[in-house]
């Protein structure tokens, strides 16, 4: 990205094609996303930065509405509008400006802005946007809401999609394993898994939902979710992976059975429980209501005696926010509750605010929490 049109647009200059350029460079890496932001806040114009403009493929995150509505039946209990809230979330990092010299690399994307972003095996590039008509790969088809391996290729390889905040999106992989992606997440997968001995695919980041086809209908091969340090085995199941944060990976069965492989550690998990590994560590299995964990998906969040500063982070990710806290009692306020994805920001504060527990300033994409007062 060259510097002048970041300083440029920092001066809100550019035309509608730098926009666009820009759009792409800054979703394309949280190190872009960081680089900018303390460039802005700082209004560093006298640093010395060297542009790189060579291609770079980092760390993208995010969510596409995808409004299929899962098979699984359950009865969800009516809640209190007083907790609200859910979204994958963007994560402003704080530490400071460190370099006077600093490299941006630009990505390969020349496609449209806030798209799910697809990166095909032989290294192509191409974002699914809000009003894409169905796109035709050599072994794909594809549209804004879901993209659908059709036929093997003669070269198998590896893709990857990219969800940015805001947005979820579904995959059909080559066994007919349906994965739906929430925002900011990352998948990589196969073209094909025809000449692997199981079917493995990674989330690299965010969270997923997976209805994994059976293994006797694949040549007995296992299915297998790679995340952080986590493995996950599945024969033919349903179940959610939350991945979101490196010190914490929560994975909650809905149907089947999978086995959860940390370290050395293996345990077996049943339908309605749940695993936490937090700080590199396994805390447990515990029983759940799962589809309280995977009514995302359907285009709603459930929180039961969810804290405040949970409930921030799920925000963030769909409204592209920063929660400010002024104490650190406010995070630890506990709401019931749930809502659609549809409603707007500022009508969830209103419905917060009206427990009288805590109020809200938005400035921007910035959430001050401060006290109730009356």
């Amino acid at each position: 990205m060259e510097y002048s049109l970041l300083i440029k647009r920092i001066k809100k200059g550019l035309n509608p094609n730098e926009e666009k350029e820009f759009q792409q460079w800054y979703f394309s890496s949280q190190d872009h996303q960081q680089y900018y932001q303390k460039l802005e806040k700082h209004n560093s114009l006298n640093h010395s930065i060297k542009v790189n403009t060579t291609s770079a493929w980092k760390k993208v995150e995010s969510q596409t509405i995808n409004n299929n509505t899962s098979y699984l039946k359950y009865t969800v209990a009516a809640i209190l509008v007083i907790g609200f809230l859910s979204f994958p979330f963007y994560f402003f990092l704080n530490d400071r400006f460190q370099q006077e010299n600093r490299v941006v690399d630009v990505p390969e994307v020349d496609t449209s802005i806030d798209g799910i972003v697809f990166k095909d095996q032989n290294g192509n590039s191409v974002t699914f946007g809000s009003k894409d008509s169905v796109v035709a790969g050599n072994y794909y088809q594809a549209n804004n809401n879901k993209l659908k391996i059709d036929k093997v290729p003669e070269n198998i390889g590896t893709n990857t999609i990219i969800v940015p905040a805001g947005k979820q999106f579904s995959v059909e992989l080559s066994d007919g394993t349906m994965v739906t992606l929430n925002a900011k997440s990352k998948l990589e997968f196969p073209s094909s898994f025809r000449e692997s001995k199981n079917r493995e695919v990674k989330l690299v980041y965010g969270e997923a939902f997976f209805e994994v086809t059976s293994a006797i209908s694949n040549g007995d091969k296992k299915f297998i979710v790679k995340n952080a340090n986590q493995n996950i085995e599945v024969v033919g199941t349903s179940f959610n992976v939350n991945n979101y944060g490196e010190d914490k990976i929560v994975t909650t069965l809905v149907e089947g059975e999978i086995d959860l492989l940390y370290g050395k550690k293996k345990v077996t998990l049943n339908p309605g429980q749940q695993s936490i590994i937090k700080d590199n560590n396994f805390v447990g299995i515990r029983a759940v209501n799962a589809y309280n964990y995977i009514a995302w998906k359907d285009g709603m969040f459930l929180f039961n005696d969810e804290t405040l500063h949970d409930i921030f982070e799920v925000l963030s990710r769909w409204y592209n926010v920063e929660a400010d806290f002024q104490n650190k009692e406010l995070e630890e306020i506990k709401f019931n509750g749930r809502f659609k994805k549809e409603q707007n920001l500022e009508n969830i504060l209103d419905i917060i605010e009206n427990t009288k527990r805590a109020r809200f300033e938005l400035n921007g994409n910035k959430i001050k929490v401060m006290q109730y007062q009356e």
